[in-house]
């Protein structure tokens, strides 16, 4: 009888051991959860100048999907905007992005030639929806992860945004996302949209220029001859006097389209002769150069009277040379891939490069 109760408490105790056991196993198979990934993100901050841009739609592409918004947002009453990039996967944000500023049937500007459009509106005055809606500008900025990043837009960084895509679009082996691909690049289509305004841009980055809104005259340096001629550069193009049932808006495309035209043109090859559509855009570009010119000098006079101080500005020419473009292309072996000679480009303006 002991024998039996002794068998029956060992078997017991065993049993006992083995459910603690069990219990154990059971809590070390607990799977412990990762912590949460946190997104990383991208601000790419600005301005809309045209004049203040307020309310415009402004979208961001990838330089490499043009097609593609990656973010969108609307420039505040000042021009202002910030764009805001997201990534999942907490992976930094790098790479080229452009950014592109849309006027819509909500987005005013102020006038900041002397008169804009037909003349009806004086500088400083508002420019209604209706003549600006279809107007489109951009720039290019460069990412490279730190999560922030400066993206000025207004004409002339347009012009040279489509300088620096048309470059890269004649060369496959360039690496726009690269940094120091990217900076080279905005040197060179500066250099290239100066010599389409008649300007020495040689030596400059064009979107590191603080181009302002020309009607508030307080803002418009003195001290700096180069600035206050790319801020008066971009004023004038609002004076340009619209052919007849066209806007503001299309007025100033139609420039835009033309340096794009001539300047893709060239960098392609600057030693071949301009065809039939690249001289049409020329005669474009020159009658703008013309009204740039004269818009110029009573823009400083403007600022003259206000301020009381003298504005100096680089002299610009009234017609563009080609010859100047093609050397400004010539110049970069990157570009032109060493293929030597500006001659027979043809159909070139007089004038030549400011001082």
């Amino acid at each position: 009888m002991n024998k039996i109760i002794s068998t029956t408490l060992a078997a017991a105790v065993a049993l006992s051991l083995t459910a603690c056991h069990s219990g154990k196993t059971a809590r070390k198979a607990e799977v412990v959860k990762p912590d949460p990934i946190t997104p990383s993100t991208l601000a790419i901050s600005g301005s809309g100048i045209k004049g203040t841009l307020a309310s415009a739609l402004v979208e961001a592409f990838k330089s490499t999907d043009l097609n593609t918004v990656v973010a969108t947002t609307q420039t505040d009453a000042n021009g202002d905007y910030t764009l805001s990039l997201t990534d999942a996967s907490g992976v930094a944000i790098k790479g080229t992005f452009v950014v592109r500023l849309s006027a819509d049937e909500d987005t005013t500007m102020i006038c900041d030639a002397v008169k804009c459009g037909d003349g009806s509106i004086s500088r400083g005055e508002i420019v209604p929806a209706a003549q600006l809606e279809g107007l489109k500008l951009s720039t290019i900025t460069n990412s490279d992860g730190s999560g922030t990043v400066s993206a000025k837009i207004n004409a002339l960084t347009s012009l040279a945004t489509e300088a620096m895509l048309s470059i890269a679009e004649s060369d496959s082996t360039i690496d726009l996302s690269a940094p120091a691909a990217f900076l080279k690049l905005q040197k060179d289509a500066s250099r290239i949209i100066g010599a389409t305004l008649g300007v020495d841009l040689s030596a400059t980055n064009l979107f590191d220029i603080n181009i302002v809104d020309a009607s508030k005259s307080a803002d418009v340096v003195t001290d700096n001859a180069l600035a206050a001629t790319l801020t008066l550069i971009n004023a004038s193009l609002s004076g340009l006097e619209a052919s007849t049932g066209k806007t503001i808006a299309e007025t100033i495309s139609d420039y835009l389209a033309a340096v794009t035209v001539v300047t893709k043109a060239i960098i392609k090859d600057p030693a071949a002769a301009l065809d039939a559509d690249t001289i049409a855009a020329l005669a474009v570009i020159n009658t703008v150069q013309a009204v740039i010119s004269q818009g110029i000098t009573d823009l400083a006079a403007d600022l003259k009277q206000d301020t009381g101080n003298d504005v100096t500005v680089k002299a610009v020419p009234t017609e563009v040379d080609t010859g100047e473009i093609a050397g400004s292309v010539d110049e970069d072996d990157d570009i032109t891939g060493g293929t030597g000679g500006t001659g027979g480009t043809g159909g070139t303006g007089g004038g030549g490069t400011g001082g």
